[in-house]
Parts: C-alpha cells; structure tokens; sequence
C-alpha cells in the first residue's frame, strides 16, 4: 500500500465516522479542496464547512477505494464507490474520482469529481 493511498484510507475512515477534527488533520492548513461544480475552499475552516454541509445531507457515509493510480508519495488518484445514507433514511451510491497533491504527509490539493448519487433498491 502506498503512503498516499494510507493517508487517503485514513482521511476517509474519519470522515465516515464524522471525525471533522481528525479529517482536518489530513489537509496542511492552507490546503484547498476542489468539489466537482462548487467553488474551491482553502483553508481548514473552509474544508470543515463544506465537509458539515455533507453531513447535514448524507449522515452515514462508507467508502470503498475501487482503484488507485499513484505518482510516488507527491500525488494520486483514486476511484471509489459511496454508500450514502440521507437524512429521510434513502440509501443511495455513487462512484467518483478524487486527485490528490501531497506535501509533508498531508493533503496540499484534493480534486473530488463524483457521479450523481443512485438509489438504492432492495
């Protein structure tokens, strides 16, 4: 396992336990996160509060890594697939791509680019 697919795996275990703190943690304090049709957030303060609006819309969130394209220990790629679980209790999925730019362990640029999410039928 690579050292930026560590840092991505434990970046995302906190976020789907709703570990903000220790999420941030993962990102240099001046980081900048680019999500897919909205303005780029700089900043942890940014990043913690478009990290709570998803929160407030998906409460329950599991992430599986699907494929992982790695350029030594400065960047990556990785496909993943979402469960997402809404507020009204509807379970959905999505699959997505997320880039990634690594300065001193820690996040420096996250690109999240993700398909829009699908139901889940039982």
């Amino acid at each position: 396992m690579s050292s930026a697919r560590a840092l991505q795996e434990s970046a995302w275990d906190a976020e789907c336990r709703h570990d903000l703190d220790g999420l941030l943690d993962h990102f240099l304090p001046d980081a900048t996160f680019y999500a897919y049709g909205r303005p780029p957030q700089q900043g942890h303060d940014a990043i913690r509060r478009l990290t709570e609006d998803f929160y407030r819309s998906y409460p329950e969130l599991a992430i599986d890594v699907l494929g992982e394209w790695t350029n030594g220990d400065s960047s990556a790629a990785f496909e993943f697939r979402a469960r997402l679980k809404d507020t009204a209790g509807d379970r959905f999925t999505l699959q997505g791509v997320i880039l990634v730019e690594i300065e001193s362990g820690k996040f420096k640029t996250v690109r999240y680019y993700e398909e829009a999410p699908v139901p889940v039928t039982d």
